[in-house]
């Protein structure tokens, strides 16, 4: 299968299911990970345009680990808006992956950006085949099964599937730690961070390990399926 996770942000998939998408590749999928935006506005201590490059080329490192195709549509940080250009862009990518499972933010979260990342994505996954809309990427016949992954720190969150992530934990862990300008900016932005970077993990390890505690085994990913008559899979399993 071709596997495509698309955050709001460099980081965002990494923290969210990069023990999903590893399992993945080690099973031979095509992994795709994609950004809304480049994170320009994550630093204090850079421009815009710098920290936007470091973030991208971070996210690329990353992705690199498990062989993915990491992919910037590149809007900007925290100003992120719907528009039929950014529909439209949201749907090349999708024909570009020829995806057959979508990872997603949760519809309710936190940032604008993440809950119009999830929107956008659930509203053109059934556009995909349609030949009138036109992008630069043929239509492509598969409606792709989306999947939404955590809210930030796991906040009124019960998954209803999981994947056990315990001999991927350690490569999610790899994935993440490429993300080095984000520590500095946890550090900077947020108080229960101040002074200690390294805490930057601490959210991520806590929700593997109850996650893997509700479903049995040591470290997991939950996740909530996109109901609906389009794309519904229940006769097979698509999780890894």
């Amino acid at each position: 299968m071709n596997i495509l996770a698309i955050g709001a942000h460099p980081d965002d998939v990494e923290t969210m299911c990069a023990g999903t998408l590893a399992k993945y590749a080690a099973q031979g999928h095509k992994i795709f990970i994609a950004t809304a935006t480049s994170g320009n506005i994550g630093s204090a201590r850079h421009s815009m345009e710098e920290i936007a490059r470091i973030r991208k080329q971070e996210a690329a490192n990353s992705a690199a680990i498990i062989g993915a195709e990491y992919i910037c549509l590149d809007y900007d940080d925290e100003m992120f808006y719907e528009t039929k250009e950014v529909r439209l862009a949201f749907i090349n990518l999708v024909r570009h992956c020829k995806a057959d499972v979508i990872f997603t933010h949760n519809p309710e979260d936190y940032n604008p950006d993440h809950e119009l990342t999830s929107k956008i994505i659930n509203d053109i996954a059934v556009m995909i085949p349609i030949a009138h809309l036109k992008t630069e990427e043929p239509p492509h016949d598969v409606i792709p099964s989306i999947w939404y992954w955590e809210p930030v720190n796991g906040m009124n969150f019960q998954p209803t599937d999981y994947v056990d992530i315990t001999d991927y934990y350690e490569t999610k862990m790899k994935m993440l730690n490429c993300m080095e300008s984000q520590k500095a900016w946890m550090s900077d932005n947020y108080a229960s961070l101040r002074g200690d970077e390294e805490r930057f993990f601490d959210t991520i390890r806590i929700l593997s390990e109850f996650r893997g505690m509700q479903s049995g085994c040591k470290y997991a990913e939950g996740f909530v399926r996109a109901l609906d008559g389009m794309r519904t899979r229940f006769t097979e399993r698509v999780l890894p």
